[in-house]
């Protein structure tokens, strides 16, 4: 099982990506379901099965996709000042691409730049329990919007009464957790102070290894009789191909799948002026930003759902008529996970719009399923348009002369393009479209003084 299959933002599973963790273990995944339950947790496990990939990938996620970053919002404590720092520099490894940090307070480092960080308001504070407790008791500090509050290797811990000083601290609701290799009377003393009716979370014996639990995972499969389609994207085109194609098929409800943000709301305002009715989503909004609009589309209240740098785990959707590849996936699991969309009657159809940009992750993903998907035929509009400004590879016409092109600079085209898709043409780039970005082009002293006064 991947961490696709956790609606993680793309931020996070870059991150994992980084560090090499592919996907979780049994136990690691029973730690992440759990977390999403809210419920107060005991943990049974060692330091060398890292159950922070479990609780601290769903904590890292849920910060990655808001947009405020201040106050603290998790509290993590480690039995000593080595896992601390070892937990710190994980925090920031796996949360480098959503720019999450954390402040590390320990007992060998300075107190007064300590005070200085903790007033600041991280949004993750590791630590060890002696440390944190003095310099709460220092600034008389209170946390207002801590979430979480985790002891990692508890059986570590020697003085508890930091550890509820620092939990006193905390006002609200607060989830705490409880990571321990082995059980003893003071960590059951501070479980029944600390903890409100907690779950116990622990590896099953039947799950003996990471290997064996890998081979049970069903891989997405896609069979030939899913309804897959392509369009060959002339050049220039992928906008005017889009907007086309949706024509033809007017009373659909459709999830446009892009590159990036930026791509998806470029999208939405082309929309909007051709008066579609249309919402963008990406992982960076609000959780109420990102529910409304998310339920303007499945209840029909708007027709188009534009989703820019996020995986199609991430939509709990119910159906849709169609699913579009505005920009193809650069991984091939992301394109099963679109795919299965269609497969389990949540969509009807899928189609990518393939440009030059595209054409080395379609042909990917082609020789990952063993076969291309049908192609559509380019729609009648857009072929009309090109056929008359020489887009299409025919000689563009004039008012003089009978449309030849001039001698010695032939564009004719030599052969005709080859119909499978392993063999596609390929078009010049499509620089306005284009979801994924490339190197700008020099704009010239023209376009810098017409950038000042834009």
């Amino acid at each position: 099982m991947s961490f696709n299959q956790f609606r993680l933002s793309s931020d996070i599973l870059k991150g994992l990506k980084d560090v090499k963790i592919e996907s979780p273990s049994p136990l690691q995944k029973k730690i992440f379901k759990a977390v999403q339950e809210k419920k107060d947790l005991v943990i049974n496990t060692s330091i060398e099965e890292k159950p922070e990939t479990g609780y601290l990938v769903s904590l890292l996620n849920e910060i990655s996709k808001t947009e405020r970053r201040q106050g603290t919002r998790a509290i993590i404590l480690a039995g000593n000042k080595e896992r601390a720092k070892s937990l710190d520099e994980w925090i920031w490894a796996i949360g480098y691409h959503a720019s999450i940090e954390s402040a590390c307070l320990t007992e060998d480092g300075n107190t007064n730049e300590q005070l200085n960080a903790l007033s600041a308001g991280p949004v993750v504070i590791v630590a060890t329990p002696d440390r944190l407790s003095t310099l709460l008791e220092k600034n008389r500090m209170i946390f207002r919007e801590v979430q979480l509050m985790i002891v990692d290797q508890a059986e570590l811990i020697t003085d508890w009464q930091a550890v509820e000083t620092i939990s006193t601290r905390i006002i609200g609701k607060c989830q705490r957790i409880f990571t321990a290799a082995k059980d003893s009377k003071e960590l059951r003393e501070a479980e029944s102070k600390l903890l409100q009716d907690p779950e116990l979370v622990s590896v099953a014996k039947k799950e003996k290894s990471d290997t064996e639990a890998t081979k049970k995972e069903p891989e997405i499969a896609i069979t030939k009789s899913l309804t897959q389609y392509y369009i060959n994207v002339p050049p220039r085109s992928k906008i005017t191909t889009l907007m086309a194609h949706l024509e033809n098929h007017k009373s659909d409800s459709v999830v446009i799948f892009t590159a990036s943000r930026k791509t998806a709301d470029r999208l939405y305002q082309i929309f909007r002026k051709n008066n579609r009715r249309a919402v963008s989503l990406h992982n960076k909004l609000e959780k109420e930003v990102f529910d409304e609009r998310f339920n303007r589309f499945t209840t029909g209240d708007v027709q188009h759902l534009l989703v820019g740098e996020m995986s199609a785990a991430e939509l709990p959707l119910n159906h849709a008529s169609q699913v579009i590849n505005y920009d193809v996936p650069e991984e091939v699991t992301e394109y099963k996970l679109r795919a299965e969309l269609v497969g389990n009657g949540k969509a009807d159809r899928i189609i990518s719009l393939v440009s030059k940009q595209d054409r080395n992750d379609i042909n990917t993903i082609c020789n990952s399923l063993g076969y291309a998907p049908e192609e559509v035929p380019l729609p009648k509009t857009v072929k009309e348009k090109l056929s008359g400004d020489g887009s299409n590879g025919q000689p563009k016409k004039t008012k003089r002369g009978n449309g030849k092109p001039k001698a010695g600079k032939s564009s004719w085209p030599k052969k005709k393009a080859p119909k499978k898709l392993d063999e596609l043409p390929r078009p010049t780039f499509d620089q306005l479209e284009g979801g994924r970005t490339g190197k700008p082009k020099k704009k010239g002293l023209f376009g810098f003084i017409k950038k000042w006064f834009e």
